[in-house]
């Protein structure tokens, strides 16, 4: 998702005028922002990023992250193969 694609789903959900009021920016600022011309600037980004629910998580996070499941998922995977050897005896 894109900040203009973030930006239209949380018009949807508040409407732009609240939205706008939400981040404290210009209503034609929200405008200009939908459509895709003139620049955001960080505070903005980081508001509707609060308001979305928005974290940003980095490669590494991701990567750790994954390594994480991927080792409980076999540890789950051979316990389950253990119960169903115990149970075919």
């Amino acid at each position: 998702m894109n900040i203009q694609e973030l930006i239209s789903e949380l018009v949807n959900k508040h409407g732009q005028g609240t939205l706008a009021d939400m981040i404290q920016v210009d209503h034609a600022a929200m405008s200009r922002w939908r459509s895709g011309q003139g620049a955001i600037n960080i505070s903005a980004v980081e508001k509707l990023f609060e308001i979305a629910g928005v974290e940003i998580v980095t490669r590494s996070e991701i990567d750790g992250f994954e390594k994480t499941i991927s080792f409980i998922a076999d540890l789950w995977n051979r316990e389950r193969t253990k119960r169903k050897e115990r149970q075919a005896r």
